[in-house]
């Protein structure tokens, strides 16, 4: 599969989650929730600029994020203004049709403390479906669970 039929198919996948949280609290099912929207938003941008090029810089309302093959850096990425994100994911593309997703990122703004990523982003012909967790603050989240609350709620 080509790397801008692949993105496209991300994309479109990704683009059901969009959105973020206002309220900077500990975080509840509507926390993770929200910051799951913002993930995915910032995820979705990054996987199509890395499909088209290997080597791009995604920039959001502030920072950026800089990618280089597999190794991706949010460096004081914010999407929306209210939550920044700071640290490295690495993002094994070339596991196609599984794509491993693992790193830990640190969160300020909208909601503060550390967010473990380790998901699937699996290519089945045109569905793409997400397993595995995130973890923020040291509570475990469901991936697939969190894209559904997301989506749900618009």
């Amino acid at each position: 599969m080509s790397k801008l039929l692949l993105a496209l198919l991300v994309a479109a996948f990704l683009a059901g989650c969009g959105g973020d949280d206002d309220e900077p609290t500990a975080p509840t099912q509507n926390d993770i929730t929200g910051v799951s929207k913002v993930m995915v938003a910032a995820m979705r941008e990054a996987f199509v600029a890395s499909l088209i090029s290997d080597t791009t810089s995604v920039p959001g309302t502030r920072g950026a994020i800089e990618i280089a093959g597999s190794n991706w850096t949010f460096a004081g990425y914010s999407p929306d203004g209210k939550l920044t994100i700071d640290g490295p994911l690495v993002v094994e593309e070339a596991k196609y049709p599984d794509i491993p997703i693992k790193g830990t990122l640190q969160l300020t703004g909208s909601q503060v403390g550390t967010l473990a990523v380790d998901m699937v982003v699996h290519v089945q012909g045109l569905d793409i479906t997400s397993t595995g967790t995130f973890v923020l603050n040291g509570q475990t989240y469901d991936v697939a669970q969190l894209i559904a609350a997301a989506a749900a709620s618009g």
